[in-house]
């Protein structure tokens, strides 16, 4: 099990892995808790990769997956934070143009209520 911190701001699901690398083992634990999240309706959620600098090409896919879920049921999955290599990543796969990503905690959290 991975240490990640947890915070709710504005209806907002704050999920802030303490971890460097998004592995498929890191990424199977990630998954679960996104599940969990999805089950109890908490569909609005912001993932901040501040500490993360590498994930793997199976995290993207599980991303891009539980982006589409929470869209499904009224929310979103969106980012912040994210470091170069990461970044790199995002654009490698061109998902930079499907999820969402921030540098601002509070313009991240505000984007949910309007409507993005």
């Amino acid at each position: 099990m991975m240490k990640m911190s947890v915070e709710e701001r504005n209806g907002v699901t704050v999920l802030k892995p303490e971890i460097e690398e998004l592995d498929f083992k890191n990424t199977v634990w990630l998954r679960g808790e996104l599940y969990d999240l999805l089950k109890n309706d908490q569909v609005k959620v912001l993932l901040d990769l501040i500490n993360v600098s590498m994930i793997s090409g199976y995290t993207v896919g599980v991303f891009l997956a539980f982006a589409r879920n929470f869209r499904d049921e009224g929310g979103d999955l969106r980012f912040l934070n994210l470091q170069e290599r990461v970044k790199c990543s995002f654009e490698a796969a061109r998902i930079n143009y499907i999820l969402e990503i921030f540098g601002d905690e509070e313009k991240a959290v505000q984007s949910f209520s309007e409507g993005k």
